[in-house]
C-alpha cells in the first residue's frame, strides 16, 4: 500500500488524549530510566506515540529488575539462617510472588518474562530462580549487567505488545505480524516480527466533529483484514463506512493521487 494514504491520516488527524494520558505521564515520570539501556536513548527524545510506547516498555522492565531485586534482597535477610531448612525454598518463592503480583509481565511458551532487556535464561532467574541474584556471576546483574543487554523488540517480537508492559488492544495476530488499537492514541499499529512498527494508521480527521469511540474493535477488525490482504480500496472504505475517516478526506486524496497519476501518464506520453 502507498505510504501517502497513511502520512496523510496521520497529519490531518484531529487532536487525541495521548498527550493527557496515563501513557504520556508515566514516560514523562520515568522516561530518563532508558539511558540505562545500550542503544535505545533516541526513543526519549521521540515525539511519535508508538515511540513512547516502546521506551515505556524499557522502563517498566527497568522498575521490574529492581523492585525483584529488592524485593528478594529484603525477603532473603528476614529469611536469613533458615537456608537450610525444609520448606525454605517454597516460602522465599510465596514471598517473592506477593512481590510480583502486580508488576508487569509477558507469558511467552510457559515462560514468565519480568526484564524484557534480558534473555529467557536471564529471565528465569528473576521469575522463579531467585537465589541465584546472590550467587557468582549472577550477583552482578544487580549493578554490572549493560554487557546482557538484549534487543527486546527483535528478540521477543511482536508478542511483547500484546503484555501487561503495554495498554494496546492486539486486533489480530498473524504470520506477518499483529495489528494493535491504541486508544490514547486512536491509532491502529501494525506490528512486524521484529517488534518493529510497520505502519500507524491514524483515525478520525480534523473533519469528523463527533468521532464516535463505541464498539470500535468491531468497527477497526475490517480495516485491519483489508491492510493484511493489500487491498487498499477496500481498507479505505472500511475507514469511511466505519466513521473512521470521513468520506471528504479519502476523496481528497484520491483526487491527488488521480491527479499525480495523469501527470505521469502525460509525460510518458511524451
Amino acid at each position: 500500500m502507498k505510504n501517502t494514504l497513511f502520512a496523510t491520516l496521520a497529519r490531518k488527524q484531529r487532536k487525541t488524549s495521548f498527550n493527557a494520558s496515563e501513557e504520556m505521564s508515566f514516560f514523562r515520570h520515568n522516561g530518563f530510566l532508558v539511558d540505562l539501556t545500550q542503544s535505545f536513548g533516541f526513543l526519549i527524545h521521540s515525539d511519535e506515540t508508538f515511540d513512547i510506547i516502546r521506551a515505556n516498555i524499557l522502563v517498566r522492565g527497568i522498575l521490574n529488575k529492581t523492585a525483584i531485586e529488592s524485593g528478594y534482597q529484603e525477603i532473603a535477610k528476614a529469611l536469613q539462617g533458615r537456608e537450610g531448612e525444609e520448606g525454605y525454598h517454597e516460602l522465599l518463592k510465596e514471598r517473592m510472588q506477593d512481590v510480583m503480583k502486580d508488576l508487569p509481565v509477558l507469558q511467552k511458551g510457559g515462560q514468565s518474562i519480568y526484564v524484557p532487556i534480558f534473555s529467557e535464561a536471564i529471565n528465569r532467574i528473576y521469575a522463579e530462580e531467585f537465589e541465584k541474584l546472590s550467587l557468582p556471576p549472577y550477583n552482578s546483574l544487580l549493578s554490572n549487567y549493560q554487557s546482557v543487554i538484549i534487543d527486546p523488540f527483535d528478540t521477543y517480537g511482536d508478542d511483547l505488545y500484546d503484555s501487561y508492559f503495554t495498554n494496546l488492544v492486539l486486533v489480530k495476530k498473524t504470520a506477518q505480524g499483529s495489528a494493535f488499537y491504541d486508544y490514547d492514541a486512536d491509532a491502529i499499529y501494525f506490528v512486524n516480527k521484529q517488534g518493529r512498527l510497520d505502519v500507524k494508521l491514524a483515525l478520525f480527521d480534523s473533519k469528523i466533529l463527533r468521532p464516535n469511540h463505541n464498539q470500535m474493535m468491531k468497527r477497526i477488525a475490517g480495516v485491519v483484514d483489508a491492510y493484511y490482504e493489500g487491498n487498499e480500496k477496500e481498507l479505505e472504505e472500511k475507514l469511511v463506512e466505519n466513521k473512521l475517516i470521513s468520506s471528504d478526506l479519502i476523496h481528497s486524496i484520491n483526487t491527488k493521487k488521480q491527479k499525480h497519476l495523469d501527470r505521469i501518464r502525460k509525460r510518458n506520453a511524451k
